[in-house]
């Protein structure tokens, strides 16, 4: 401090005490001052919490100057406000860093504002709490000179920000609508158009886009006019939308918002065509169709229900009470629809009921149904209701049981029973003949407890009858017994199908008509029959074994050196032998007729060589008596006839016309032709004639000539012979063959005999290449010739000695049985009446030798029945062929040729393994398998044909043989083919007990046999 110069007075006293006065007034002021300055301070800070804003106020070295609450409140800082004054910035700005990431820039704002000394605004700071502030910084003259203050303003932004943001999204909705927005002003400028929009004009060609433009801007200026809502609908090419115009007067424009109404407005045409397809179905538905409401009030109801129109009208909205009084129906008909209204509301669920609706032309019945239509939460929307008319159908089951009661009596009065099985044998119908026979069935349930009683074989046969129906599908036809508890029995015709049921199921109908006086009947006819036939058998035997004697010993007589005398002696015997057998074929040929058991063989051949061969040797017969002979040949006419029948019995036809014409002829001619009727494809018609210059006819004894045994005119045996059987025959072979047979005639003048046929054409045979026959073949042939007529025997043996065979001769069968197993033969000749023992029961010895070989000679049966049932007889029984005496020695050398070339050779077997070897394809293992089969079931099989057979239960007999045949063919099981065809047959009531019994055990015994080899050939033990 520079010296005080005394140029300035020294202080005085009261210099000092007023200095002092003036500090302490100074200092007092200060202290006001500053208590002003606190207090101003303390209001300022109290002014600045009621603030909106937060404040914070910093000095130039950074140290709070003020802070207010809201501050405080944005930042989360705690109060009170006051602890933060004075305190440096940077621990402000650490204190909010957890509530917005930009706070951390606090400080450094802070010195750029007091470096720059320029404000920043509007600075947006973003809180973790989602609140959004906007600051201000502004620098502030400091009341210390040079230095600068920095206020930090805080706004809360937030509510504003939100706004904005939801403000600015809405102005994005028109643009963002996937519809069309417009905004036209009222001059028709386009003021708004969305993306929608413009998408929407791009696909549009120009020229339509300004028609519908104009469309659009038309119906804006009419909105604004009209001050009205308006709305309309234009097509955009493919599509259509729905236009609404809104109207802003006040703002001169119209907003026009377009909805795309294309599938809407297809759905509702697919929707109303749909609509009128239901309707047009309820329409024309034959079925009553309405529906109510919960009130039980009509809300519908189709044309069926009601067919007039204005009653439908009416009746919509009344109830079903209301619906029977207009109508005049009984009130019982309404209560009854309220009751079902009421069931299928309470039950959920459909209610069926039928009711009689009365109607002017008569009452209907009506089957009724109901079903509730319900909401979600179970609450009745309505009841649909439809009516059947089944007036037609009550009335067809009304007749149809009428019908069934008038079936079941016509079925009861019916003397047949007639009764229905199920496949497990219960009786499921039967009618009153039926039920009556059922009195027995307790005592045969008793009855039947004993396996072999006659009882338990009828139940059995009836089961497996039943079974064979069910199995096979096939019709049979049998008859069957019934033992009565008195132990006589009935008979019945059976006829027994399948009766399939509406199910699938099937079920056995069986008709059963008692034939018991008829079978008595019929045995005894069959008796009668069977002694008749019995008879005309042992007369063509004994006629025709010594017959047989006459003729073999003269064609034997016939090759020896003879004069003219003994010629001519020999020719009358043999010429009256021929005529004897003539007269006997007659009678057999007749009895065959009446019987039924006349056959036609079926063979192909010409008819022309047929009708040369039938007349040839009647020409020689008609010259010697001093006829001309003459014809007309059918090939004339027919160039191609080969067909298919029987050549012999067309001959013997021919051949009886011819001789009759000779015989009742006594000058004058015979004329024979044969001519083409018609032709096809398939078939030929031809006619035959035979005309002569004989004795005639009269017509009224025309009729009379073709019966049996009879002739035109008493005296004509006497004058000309004969039996009276040729026209008989004639005709019954004519009828059988498909045609008839007709005489023209007049006395003196003669007849004409003709008649047609259509006949199969037939394909002509190959020319054969005719070979010599050796005669030598048999040389040195051994046969064995059982006879019982000696005259016979030498017949046989003289043509046998001829042809250098050794022969064997036995008188019957037992001796020819001990021959056989003595010795070995080539060939077997067996007669089949003999004394001791036949030949049947011969061949049945024979086939059962132990020596193979031996078993299987041939046998050639010499018969003097001529009989086809013998023959098939005697082939079923085990014969290999049949000869029918007097033969022929031509005859016989062809078939002891044809036997012995095919009898087997070497070691003989039963069966020939060749097929089913082929088939197994050289696989030992199949073959081995085959064989185990056929040996483990066919002994039980055949015990069983056996025990059919002893009951004569021959439909069981066949159903076995039937089942076991492809096993016989399989394992080529020898020599049963005849006796399988003729039990087979047995199915269909064909064949006669004796020829069944023979089949029988020649089956059986074959089949022994061949179950006793067949294990030879077994290569493994077992399966």
């Amino acid at each position: 401090m520079p010296e005080l110069t005394s140029s300035h007075p020294s202080p005085s006293v009261t210099d000092f005490t007023q200095a002092q006065e003036r500090i302490a007034h100074l200092e007092e002021a200060l202290r006001q001052a500053n208590e002003a300055k606190v207090a101003a301070d303390s209001r300022l800070a109290q002014y600045a919490d009621y603030l909106t804003e937060g404040v914070v106020l910093l000095d130039a070295e950074g140290q709070i100057l003020l802070l207010n609450e809201p501050y405080c409140r944005f930042f989360g800082i705690p109060l009170p406000t006051s602890q933060w004054l004075r305190r440096p910035v940077a621990e402000l700005s650490e204190a909010i860093t957890l509530c917005s990431d930009q706070t951390q820039q606090l400080s450094h704002e802070f010195a750029v504002a007091v470096r720059s000394g320029a404000p920043s605004h509007n600075v947006q700071v973003c809180l973790t709490s989602g609140r959004v502030l906007d600051r201000d910084v502004v620098p502030l003259q400091a009341l210390e000179p040079g230095a600068t203050n920095v206020l930090l303003r805080y706004r809360d932004i937030t509510a504003q920000q939100q706004a904005a943001a939801e403000l600015q999204a809405m102005s994005r909705i028109p643009e963002q609508n996937p519809n069309p927005v417009l905004r036209f002003s009222k001059a028709g400028e386009t003021l708004f158009a969305n993306q929608a929009v413009r998408q929407l004009s791009a696909s549009v060609a120009k020229s339509e886009l300004v028609s519908m433009w104009q469309q659009l801007q038309q119906a804006a200026l009419h909105a604004l006019t009209v001050d009205a809502r308006q709305q309309l609908e234009v097509p955009f090419g493919e599509r259509l939308f729905r236009v609404t115009v809104m109207p802003f007067v006040a703002e001169d424009y119209a907003n026009l918002y377009l909805q795309d109404i294309t599938e809407q407005r297809q759905s509702e045409l697919q929707l109303a065509a749909q609509r009128q397809f239901y309707e047009t179905i309820l329409a024309e538905l034959p079925v009553e169709v309405v529906v109510l409401d919960a009130e039980r009030r009509y809300l519908y109801a189709n044309p069926y229900a009601v067919p007039e129109a204005e009653a439908r009208t009416w009746l919509q909205g009344h109830t079903v009470t209301e619906f029977c009084q207009r109508y005049q129906y009984p009130v019982g008909l309404a209560e009854q629809r309220h009751r079902m209204f009421e069931l299928a509301q309470r039950e959920q669920q459909l209610v069926v009921w039928d009711d009689i609706t009365p109607y002017p032309d008569g009452a209907r019945c009506h089957q009724r149904h109901f079903k509730a239509i319900t909401e979600p939460n179970g609450t009745l929307r309505f009841m649909l209701g439809y009516g059947l008319d089944i007036t037609d159908r009550v009335q067809a089951e009304q007749q149809l049981v009428d019908q069934q009661k008038f079936t079941q009596q016509v079925l009861d009065t019916t003397p047949s029973m007639i009764y229905v099985r199920d496949s497990t044998g219960r009786l499921v119908f039967r009618n009153q003949a039926m039920q009556q026979l059922q009195e027995f069935q307790a005592y045969r349930l008793r009855a039947a407890q004993d396996p072999a009683s006659a009882v338990a074989r009828e139940e059995q046969q009836y089961s497996a009858a039943d079974t064979h129906v069910l199995t096979t599908g096939e019709e049979i036809k049998k008859e069957d017994p019934y033992t009565l508890p008195t132990g006589e029995v009935m008979w019945f015709q059976t006829i027994k199908r399948p009766l399939r049921r509406p199910n699938g199921s099937v079920e056995v109908l069986g008709v059963s008509t008692d034939i018991t006086d008829l079978k008595k009947a019929t045995e005894a006819a069959q008796a009668s029959a069977q002694a008749r036939e019995n008879f005309l058998s042992n007369m063509s035997h004994e006629i025709r074994t010594p017959l047989n004697g006459v003729l073999g010993m003269a064609g034997q007589l016939a090759k020896t050196q003879l004069n003219p005398r003994q010629q001519e002696l020999l020719k009358v015997i043999r010429s009256s032998g021929q005529h004897l057998l003539g007269v006997l074929n007659d009678v057999l040929d007749m009895a065959k007729i009446t019987s039924g058991k006349l056959e036609f063989e079926q063979t192909a051949f010409n008819l022309c060589d047929s009708m040369s061969q039938a007349a040839e040797p009647l020409v020689l017969l008609a010259t010697e008596k001093g006829l001309s002979f003459g014809g007309t040949l059918l090939r004339e006419s027919c160039p191609n006839s080969w067909v298919v029948g029987d050549s012999f019995r067309l001959n013997q036809i021919l051949i009886n016309l011819v001789s009759n014409a000779i015989k009742f002829t006594e000058q004058g001619s015979i004329t024979v032709g044969g001519y083409l009727v018609n032709e096809t494809a398939t078939h030929l018609t031809t006619e035959f004639r035979v005309t002569d210059t004989g004795i005639g006819i009269a017509p009224d004894k025309a009729a009379r000539i073709f019966e049996g045994f009879t002739q035109a005119y008493a005296d004509t045996t006497r004058r000309f012979g004969g039996t009276g059987l040729g026209l008989s025959i004639s005709r019954a072979l004519v009828e059988k063959m498909g045609g008839t047979l007709r005489v023209e005639s007049e006395v003196g003048r003669g007849s004409m005999f003709a008649f047609s046929l259509t006949l199969p054409k037939a394909e002509p045979p190959r020319l054969k290449n005719v070979e010599a026959i050796d005669t030598t073949f048999l040389s040195g042939r051994r046969v064995l010739l059982v006879e019982d007529n000696e005259i016979n025997r030498e017949v046989a043996r003289l043509m046998l000695e001829e042809w250098q065979v050794q022969i064997d001769e036995a008188p019957d069968g037992l001796v020819a049985v001990q021959l056989h197993a003595e010795n070995h033969y080539d060939v077997v000749l067996m007669d089949i009446q003999m004394p001791s023992m036949n030949g049947l029961e011969a061949t049945a010895r024979i086939r059962q030798h132990p020596d193979r070989q031996r078993a299987h000679v041939p046998i050639l049966a010499l018969t003097a029945n001529a009989f086809r049932a013998d023959n098939e007889l005697y082939l079923a029984a085990g014969m290999n062929d049949c000869l029918a005496k007097p033969f022929d020695e031509d005859v016989l050398y062809q078939k002891l040729v044809n036997l012995i070339a095919a009898a087997p050779t070497g070691a003989a077997r039963s069966y020939d393994l060749t097929s089913l070897r082929e088939l197994a394809r050289g696989k030992q293992i199949f073959v081995d398998k085959i064989i185990h089969s056929f040996l483990r079931n066919i002994p039980d099989t055949v015990q069983q044909i056996r025990e059919a057979a002893a009951d004569s239960h021959w439909t069981r007999v066949a159903e076995l043989v039937h089942h076991i045949k492809p096993n016989l063919v399989q394992l080529g099981v020898e020599g049963v083919e005849e006796a399988v065809k003729q039990l087979e047959q047995a199915r269909h009531g064909i064949g006669n007990p004796e020829v069944r019994a023979a089949a029988v055990g020649h089956l059986t015994t074959c089949l022994d046999r061949v179950v006793q080899e067949l294990t030879a050939e077994l290569t493994t033990e077992g399966e």
